[in-house]
């Protein structure tokens, strides 16, 4: 070989070398994939209602200690600029869950709509990839009976409507430590394994009521203290995470649904408006991956964009349907632009009192909202939105409304039909009877009419508040007097009328009340909260003809609906009429075959029929319930008393059991259990749950009863029993409970050798025994 040859090769080889050497040593463009690696990565989503992302302290407020929600930043990603598509619990829950906008699936408000079963939720995918899957949530809203649990192995939730007097769905809640309590009981069965959970704490929401010390820390900011009460809540998370070697396997998603608006704009919570206050939300999103740690994005992103970014994370497609955008690519460059916009809405003016929806759309800049009298402004100069350009800038105000009509038609299309016949009846009634308007009317009925502005009833929404609250919690008469004067003023506010009859029902002004329900239901003619609320206080007056008369007329005018032929069936139960209930139930079920509760009504009659009741359809229609809704309200209760009649008395003594942990204050099911303990001669267990029943309703007259008759087996202290069974009798027993009283105390002066009290006794319950009969 020549020496120019050699020379060649030798060149050739060096240029190899040399790119061999620039391909192995260049820097590699950002990949997520190549740092999640082929395992598997477990995923917590944590979500903090009502939380403001300026009441936090890594973005930037130092009034508040929030060092674990600043740790979770530290470790990852926080996005400045995160926007919630809606101020509304579980619209916005279900935008987070599902990738997609209220525009396409459809929950506008919290009570009454029901998520999508044809919608994928982040449960569901990762449960089709082997996951287990849990949810812990902190509020009612966000109760499995409003579809959020698909693809969820466990959804803890177990709200007991029955120990509320009255009710606005928010405040059916409960504390950060008892959801994370159960939370790290189910990560410490579930540590080994790979999971994907979802954590929900709600205790910035109202009322703002931290414990101590926090109550006295923020004694003039309690909406700090409870966010400061969270975070050490979600320090016991991130503690137990560390201590069991979790965070180094993990993905931490940290969020809100939405912000508060803490009185800006004359709002004092939030879902009235679309302002920042209560859109700008926290996002955060950790890692083990140093390289990705401490970061902070100006971008403007969405709550929609949250199951994206989590699938993309773990490896796992993205659901077709998904309009939010995977945010992976900005974990590489934060600082990038984006032409996105950002949608938000709120529909709530629309549904309760039929005033104008609200929407916007904003970019990294400018924000405008759709309302009636229009709003523009400059986020940058004017972050408080409190000078409207739309005059202004005008150029900014066409673009902004041109790119958001393109966005909402394409958001729009295929949105699915939410059905709200996926409520069940019992929950709907029970709804209606606490005071409750929820979104189950047909708002269509106001397209083409010209909408109040929102803005311009700020004042009328806080007085009708106040005075509905007040009302109900027992000033009635200023509430009442409000109320009408807003009346007078507007109406035509469906909501006004609702929450006057609420008021004259609490009040026990039952005829001004049907009248208020009756305007109300004049304004909005497929209302059935307002037939039911009608209903009741027909039966408030014993008036059961009345009651049943005036639904059949309002079925009669074309208002078929499942639910009030479960009313009706719900009415004769209360009239003692079962067999004309029975008729009603069947009908419900034949409107709506998968009605949980009418088989339930239906079951519960054939226990309670004369004899040993016709146990085997009860069976027939409690399993029908409990494939259809298994968690519905006293299901298990029945479930209990099949189990007592059928003498697995360890069976129903556990039921019983369970539903007094759920509920502990149903004091029949406390009375059930010492029937059961009684049956199976375990006296103390009985004389405790008896003592318990009368603590969890003092009126009820046969625990009374049933306490003196162990006082009399014992034979120690018959003062004591006389006392408990005279009271039982001052409560007016039913006529067939009422000679039990009579005959122990026969008894008791019997055994005292006070013979002519004892004969006395004997005879009022011979004759009480025979009135019985004859009724």
């Amino acid at each position: 070989m020549s020496r120019r040859k050699t020379l060649v090769f030798v060149a050739a080889g060096l240029a190899l070398a040399g790119l061999l050497a620039f391909f192995l040593l260049r820097p590699r463009t950002p990949n997520f994939g190549r740092l999640r690696g082929d395992k598997d990565w477990n995923v917590i989503l944590i979500t903090v209602d009502t939380l403001r992302a300026d009441k936090v302290g890594c973005y930037g407020n130092a009034n508040v200690a929030t060092p674990t929600m600043d740790a979770f930043a530290a470790r990852g990603i926080r996005y400045e600029r995160c926007i919630s598509q809606t101020p509304l619990t579980l619209p916005s829950h279900t935008t987070i869950m599902t990738g997609t906008l209220p525009i396409f699936h459809g929950v506008r408000d919290n009570g009454g709509f029901v998520v999508p079963s044809e919608l994928v939720t982040m449960a569901e995918v990762f449960k089709a990839k082997g996951y287990d899957t849990a949810a812990f949530v902190a509020a009612y809203v966000l109760d499995s009976k409003w579809g959020l649990n698909q693809g969820f192995d466990t959804y803890f939730d177990k709200f007991d409507l029955s120990r509320f007097e009255k009710i606005s769905l928010g405040e059916v809640q409960r504390p950060a430590n008892e959801v994370i309590d159960e939370a790290l009981g189910w990560l410490e069965k579930k540590k080994a394994g790979k999971f994907f959970a979802w954590i929900h704490l709600y205790d910035p929401h109202t009322p703002y009521a931290p414990p101590e010390p926090f109550k006295s820390q923020y004694a003039q900011n309690p909406y700090l203290g409870e966010i400061s009460y969270t975070d050490t809540q979600l320090a016991r998370l991130w503690d137990f995470l560390g201590r069991n070697g979790l965070r180094d396997n993990l993905f931490l998603v940290f969020a809100s649904d939405h912000g508060e608006s803490l009185g800006e704009h004359e709002e004092t919570t939030h879902g009235f408006f679309v302002y920042q206050s209560a859109l700008h939300v926290p996002l955060i999103i950790a890692t083990p991956f140093p390289e990705l740690q401490g970061r902070t994005s100006s971008q403007t992103v969405g709550l929609v964009d949250v199951m994206p970014t989590v699938c993309e994370m773990a490896g796992i497609p993205v659901p077709a349907e998904v309009q939010g955008r995977s945010l992976v690519p900005s974990f590489f460059s934060p600082g990038a632009a984006t032409d996105r916009l950002a949608y938000s809405e709120t529909f709530y003016p629309r549904y309760h009192y039929g005033w104008s929806d609200l929407r916007s759309v904003q970019d990294g800049r400018f924000k405008l909202i759709l309302a009636p009298v229009p709003e523009l402004y400059d986020l940058d100069r004017d972050p408080g939105e409190e000078k409207n350009l739309v005059y202004l800038e005008k150029k900014a105000f066409e673009d902004l409304s041109a790119r958001a009509g393109v966005l909402m038609e394409e958001a729009g299309r295929n949105a699915l039909e939410v059905d709200l016949k996926k409520v069940d009846e019992e929950t709907r009634e029970k709804l209606a009877a606490l005071g409750y308007v929820g979104s189950f009317t047909d708002s269509s009925k106001l397209k083409g009419q010209k909408l109040a502005n929102p803005r311009d009833k700020i004042g009328v929404f806080n007085e009708l508040s106040k005075a509905r609250e007040s009302g109900l919690g027992g000033d009635s008469e200023e509430a009442i007097r409000t109320i009408r004067a807003i009346i007078a003023e507007d109406p035509a506010i469906t909501d006004a009328h609702f929450g006057l009859g609420n008021v004259l029902y609490k009040a026990r002004r039952f005829e001004e009340a049907v009248e208020s329900f009756k305007k109300a239901l004049n304004l909005k003619p497929d209302d059935s909260f307002a037939v039911i609320n009608i209903a009741n206080c027909y039966q408030a007056m014993g008036r059961f003809d009345e009651a049943e008369k005036f639904v059949l007329d309002y079925q009669a005018r074309g208002f078929e609906d499942s639910q009030l032929f479960f009313l009706l069936g719900t009415l004769m139960v209360n009239h003692k009429e079962p067999e004309k209930a029975v008729s009603y139930f069947e009908k419900c079920l034949a409107g709506n075959p998968r009605s949980a509760s009418a088989h339930n009504g239906l079951a519960a009659i054939y226990l309670n029929r004369s004899g040993d009741g016709d146990l085997a359809r009860a069976e027939e229609h409690l399993s029908a319930a409990s494939a259809i809704n298994p968690t519905l309200q006293s299901l298990r209760y029945n479930i209990a008393q099949l189990r007592e009649k059928q003498n697995r008395l360890a069976e129903a003594a556990d039921l019983y059991l369970q539903e007094i942990a759920d509920s502990p204050k149903s004091f029949k099911a406390l009375f059930n259990l010492s029937r059961v303990y009684r049956l199976m001669e375990r006296e103390e267990d009985e004389y405790d749950a008896l003592q318990k029943t009368i603590a969890a309703n003092p009126e009820f007259p046969i625990a009374y009863f049933y306490l003196a008759r162990i006082e009399l087996r014992r034979g120690r202290d018959f003062e004591q029993a006389i006392a408990l069974v005279k009271k039982g009798i001052e409560l007016k027993p039913a006529p067939a409970d009422l000679p039990l009283g009579y005959f122990l105390l026969a008894d008791i002066y019997n055994r005292t050798g006070d013979i002519v009290r004892s004969e006395e006794y004997a005879r009022k319950g011979q004759a009480a025994v025979a009135a019985a009969k004859r009724k």
